[in-house]
């Protein structure tokens, strides 16, 4: 009778050993592409070209909303995650405003086409994101410089929003410190 084998009679599937190395690296790959790459979902706000804005603002006497964004800024990512991609915050901004996207390739590009700078210019954008909204006789500028979250920023936008937010009242200006009154003067018999 021969010796017992301390080996099973199954063979190790050989293909199991290169797969799982090339597996894990696919995966590392994938993620170190992610993070750079974010995917984004399709924003809910309906964009609009300049031009369609501004005939559509003096048609339906609405205002134009800028959204001056750019590719690598993470707050406007943010912004487009927590605010365009939600559908009550679009659809409230889709019914108040003309939306407009105003994307900066200066990083990408080298420069801006015209119609950016020209925008950039007249609004003062020094950074991203930046909402501005503008009266439909283009008097009145609003501007918001930076995502400060999703209430702040339908606050500034005076939408309410299924989270709590309540539009505020215009509070009264602080009052001024009222000052100390004089220290009384010595009196005759103070050395």
């Amino acid at each position: 009778m021969p010796p017992a084998s301390p080996r099973t009679t199954r063979s190790q599937p050989r293909w199991l050993l290169v797969a799982l190395p090339v597996l894990l690296g696919a995966r590392v790959a994938s993620t170190v592409y992610e993070k750079h790459h974010p995917s984004q979902p399709h924003s809910q706000v309906r964009w609009l070209s300049l031009e369609e804005a501004r005939v559509l603002s003096r048609e339906r006497n609405l205002p134009i909303l800028y959204d001056f964004t750019a590719a690598w800024c993470e707050p406007c990512h943010m912004l487009e995650r927590q605010v365009f991609n939600d559908l009550d915050a679009a659809q409230k901004i889709n019914a108040a405003y003309l939306p407009v996207r105003v994307t900066d390739r200066m990083n990408e590009e080298g420069e801006n086409p015209p119609e950016v700078k020209a925008l950039q210019k007249r609004f003062e954008v020094l950074n991203f994101p930046t909402l501005v909204y503008v009266a439909p006789d283009g008097g009145k500028v609003n501007k918001l410089s930076g995502y400060r979250g999703y209430s702040e920023t339908l606050e500034f936008l005076l939408l309410p929003s299924p989270r709590g937010f309540v539009p505020q009242k215009k509070r009264p200006p602080p009052t001024p410190p009222v000052e100390a009154p004089p220290a009384p003067a010595p009196g005759p018999g103070a050395p």
